[in-house]
């Protein structure tokens, strides 16, 4: 745990460091409306698709096409299966299984436009940092559970359309993937597509 504390920490330093030295002086909120899509072995664990997500980040530029900052998430995934019968110790019980698994990241974002002057704006993002997460197996009323703190990244793509007479602000489209490392029960890895849809709001005005 404490390690884990270490890395939220570095991670934090690190994020007022950026926003301190920005040699652009740009400064930009995101704020995305997120789908996430079970891959790999999360999909034996919760096969649908979670709806349930969002995400913000504060962005400070370092040039017209690098800005480096502070990246927020969180996904809920959720899934009940039928009732099956499920032998232990000796004994039969009839239980309903739901699983249950939220996901909150914190991470450094570095994001890099290929094309700052275009009316559509392809770009590319690649974050890191910690991860929270909360799972929870339920047999009926009885519940499984665990909180852990790990490792989270994200590499993206996407397309950014401004709007306004400065077009520092508009909206954008996004398809990334998050590696989240977890091992506990039947869960092992968090892994997940992720598909984002939102907004880049200007904060220097």
């Amino acid at each position: 745990m404490k390690s884990a504390k270490y890395i939220v920490t570095m991670f934090l330093a690190s994020f007022f460091f950026l926003g301190t030295n920005a040699q652009q002086g740009t400064k930009k909120f995101e704020i995305n409306y997120t789908v996430g899509v079970p891959t790999g072995n999360l999909k034996n664990v919760i096969s649908q698709t979670s709806w349930r997500g969002g995400e913000g980040a504060l962005m400070f530029g370092l040039t017209d096409q690098l800005s480096l900052g502070l990246q927020a998430g969180y996904q809920d995934f959720y899934q009940k299966f039928p009732r099956e019968i499920i032998s232990e110790a000796g004994s039969d019980i009839s239980a309903v299984i739901t699983n249950s698994i939220q996901v909150i990241p914190v991470m450094i974002k570095a994001k890099y436009n290929l094309a700052s002057t275009a009316s559509i704006q392809p770009f590319i993002s690649l974050a890191a940092g910690a991860n929270l997460v909360t799972y929870q197996k339920f047999y009926g009323e009885f519940v499984d559970d665990k909180n852990s703190l790990g490792f989270a990244a994200q590499p993206s793509a996407g397309i950014h359309i401004p709007i306004g007479s400065a077009k520092q602000s508009g909206f954008h489209l996004a398809a990334g993937y998050n590696y989240m490392p977890f091992k506990y029960n039947d869960a092992d890895g968090l892994s997940h597509a992720t598909i984002k849809a939102g907004f880049t709001i200007n904060l220097n005005d």
